[in-house]
């Protein structure tokens, strides 16, 4: 019951200190777990070991997380998602409910790199003005760009299925894998959500101004320009596409997937060595951040796990909840997602809230995999 009352009140600090940005989540994440072994009369030596376990644990995902980042990256800075966005925007033309779609889709392909940022810049930069000429509402695409957001986010080296298969010990590829049928479905609820938008949109839209239909004929008849010489392109689009679906097939293991993509990417795009160099310091200076995050969540995951903390809070959970509840808390705690995650942040959530849901679930039945589908869903 000691160590299960420190997991909990460390859990709570940590929670705080993300909450009001006291702490940077890397230094919280190593910080607390040490302090509350530490408490519990775990030796320093014994600390170590753990966290060492905690660490290795996170090699492919970390590695999985630096190669596509930069892999994505290359292929942006190439141009192949800038020729994708240009020829959308002018296939929708003045069809409001073809430019709903044409949105979904560029945020779609703008978050293949699993960073909403860029997802939201890549949307926003090409729909925006065009939402604005159409006097559509805004609102509408903020909706749209954020469930493709969401839909994406499932893909092995976005942000949460990262940091679930963290707390599992297991590879983003694993875990994301039974979840391809259900991520085919989402993309399918994207669609029709965003066909609602349109037609809902054309209804209120009774007629376009002629300005806004003069400003459409004139963005449509815009020169597309590209980064790359055509054969470049075309070099691009086939490795990009052989890189999805051999990720899709699960034929290699992700991180090597994209090792290989990265390799050839720079040897096609950027012969000059020095270049790539530069190239390669770049992306990994935007990776750095969420890496010593990975890592730090390592540490995190690995004391709490084999010093047994997480296992009495779970215990003592179990306790409090009426048995018949006790199979569905994933479902209780999926269902409040959203406004958790808001409050307590990603991190928080996956790296604090899973892993005690995991072990509450576990003296249920319930396998910490559906525990962690549940909650990515």
């Amino acid at each position: 019951m000691f160590q299960a009352i420190v997991g909990f009140v460390m859990v709570i600090a940590l929670v705080y200190c993300l909450i009001t940005k006291k702490l940077l989540p890397p230094i919280a994440f190593v910080l607390f777990p040490v302090i509350a072994a530490l408490i519990c009369g775990f030796s320093i030596t014994d600390i170590g070991t753990y966290a060492g376990k905690g660490i290795s644990g996170m090699v492919s995902t970390v590695s999985l997380f630096v190669f596509s980042i930069s892999f994505f990256s290359l292929m942006s800075d190439a141009g192949i998602f800038d020729i994708i966005v240009n020829r959308l925007t002018k296939a929708a033309g003045k069809n409001i409910t073809a430019i709903m779609i044409a949105t979904a889709l560029i945020a779609v392909v703008g978050h293949l790199d699993g960073s909403g940022a860029t997802t939201y810049i890549i949307t926003t930069t090409a729909m925006l003005p065009i939402f604005k000429r159409m006097n559509l509402d805004k609102r509408a695409l903020m909706l749209i760009t954020s469930l493709a957001i969401g839909v994406m986010n499932l893909v092995p080296w976005g942000g949460p299925t990262m940091r679930a298969a963290t707390v599992l010990e297991m590879t983003p590829s694993d875990l994301w894998t039974p979840l391809i049928p259900v991520q085919g479905l989402m993309l399918f609820f994207l669609l029709v959500v965003t066909f609602l938008q349109g037609r809902i949109a054309t209804r209120n839209q009774a007629k376009i101004s002629e300005n806004a239909a003069a400003s459409e004929a004139e963005l449509t008849s815009a020169p597309e320009t590209a980064k790359s010489p055509a054969w470049k392109l075309a070099v691009n689009y086939i490795l990009t596409l052989a890189v999805l679906v051999v990720l899709v097939l699960d034929l290699l293991p992700a991180a090597f997937v994209f090792m290989l993509g990265l390799s050839i990417g720079l040897i096609v795009n950027i012969p000059d060595l020095k270049k790539q160099n530069q190239k390669l310091k770049e992306y990994g200076t935007a990776a750095m951040s969420m890496v010593v995050t990975l890592f730090s969540a390592g540490v995190f995951t690995g004391v709490l796990k084999n010093t047994g903390i997480l296992d009495n809070m779970a215990t003592a959970i179990v306790g409090l909840i009426p048995t018949a509840l006790g199979p569905y808390t994933h479902f209780i705690v999926a269902f409040l997602a959203v406004p958790l995650i808001m409050c307590l942040g990603t991190d928080a959530f996956y790296y604090g809230l899973l892993p005690v849901v995991i072990g509450v679930c576990g003296n249920f039945g319930v396998s910490a995999e559906v525990v962690a589908h549940t909650l990515l869903i």
